[in-house]
């Protein structure tokens, strides 16, 4: 059975460092514990939905056609929720996998399709919590202001029942593929400004909190599959980097092409358990001075295929959102963070 499970704006330790302040959280204490981390990582795209649907493309190429085909003009193709065919639903449906997406809300779909077997929602928004927190205090005459600590509270709660929604999979039939996100801890708002230290402090110390929150459900994931799915291989990493470069106070690529590529596509990843596939990691790897998360990805299915690569034309190995606006990016080899 196989994980794929992300969390939003999960870095590792040598950016967290870098940009945060922050020497190391609960969370990145238990992944060197327990898992093998993959150094220099980068996610192949920025924003939630685009970093997802990435993955299920298998290929930048694949992804911009898919995107082309539709006439619905939507910034995404519901890959993720199953109402349009993916390259990865379809190679593992083909071999005998129940597919599984799980997600907060709404947003990657509203209804499931026919290409996923199962979509899970596990929280309802409020119109408050789609709000910037800058402007949400003064919404709705004070309305949105009372209910901040409730909302607090359900995303807490939602990042929970993401979790359980997980460990709730049955195993004990056929092969299981489960794809989650979890958006803990979570990057910057737009009103975020850089050189404003309250802005900064603020974040900084809800990121330790929610990183510290959501330790305790990948420690109570990874404890459920050596109890009930020992078999099991679990992928996880961030989708993007915190995006302090964004927000309010955005920075343009010329001036720091470092910290903007850093701040955006780099982010904490590896493997449960830590032998799983070792030997197809170590080539990816080596193959280049960097790892992305797609790497991995194509790794891992190439480990389970007996060597087999997953497309039947070369992967366009280009960044597959940003390269428009970060002018040039096609490589991370200039960007090694650690």
């Amino acid at each position: 059975n196989l994980y794929f499970v992300s969390f939003d704006a999960m870095v590792p330790r040598a950016l967290l460092n870098k940009y945060l302040q922050l020497e190391t959280t609960d969370f990145h204490d238990l992944f060197e514990e327990r898992f093998r981390r993959f150094p220099n990582l980068f996610a192949e795209a920025i924003l939630t939905a685009n970093f997802l649907e990435s993955i299920l493309a298998l290929d930048a190429s694949i992804l911009r056609s898919l995107r082309k085909s539709g006439d619905d003009g939507s910034a995404f193709r519901n890959l993720f929720s199953g109402q349009n065919p993916s390259p990865l639903f379809s190679i593992l449906r083909k071999n005998g996998y129940e597919t599984t997406t799980i997600f907060r809300d709404s947003t990657l779909g509203q209804k499931k399709g026919p290409y996923v077997d199962n979509y899970i929602m596990t929280h309802k928004h409020t119109v408050c919590s789609l709000l910037d927190p800058e402007i949400r205090a003064l919404s709705f005459w004070g309305y949105c202001s009372r209910i901040g600590l409730e909302e607090k509270i359900l995303d807490d709660l939602s990042v929970e029942r993401t979790a359980a929604s997980i460990m709730k999979v049955d195993v004990s039939g056929g092969p299981q593929f489960v794809m989650a996100h979890l958006r803990y801890p979570g990057h910057v708002t737009r009103s975020f400004q850089r050189g404003n230290a309250d802005h900064f402090e603020t974040f900084r110390s809800e990121y330790l909190r929610r990183a510290n929150f959501v330790a305790r459900q990948l420690d109570a994931i990874v404890r459920h599959l050596d109890e009930n799915d020992p078999g099991a291989i679990l992928l996880v990493n961030g989708d993007h980097g915190v995006l302090t470069s964004l927000g309010a106070s955005a920075v343009e690529f010329a001036d720091n092409p470092t910290f903007i590529v850093q701040d955006n596509y780099g982010v904490l990843g590896g493997v449960y358990p830590p032998e799983a596939c070792g030997a197809w990691f170590d080539e990816a790897a080596a193959a280049q001075n960097y790892m992305t998360v797609l790497d991995a990805v194509h790794a891992l299915l190439r480990c389970l295929s007996g060597g087999e690569s997953a497309l039947a034309k070369p992967r366009n190995r280009t960044v597959v959102f940003g390269a428009a606006k970060h002018q040039g990016l096609s490589s991370f080899d200039e960007y090694l963070y650690e």
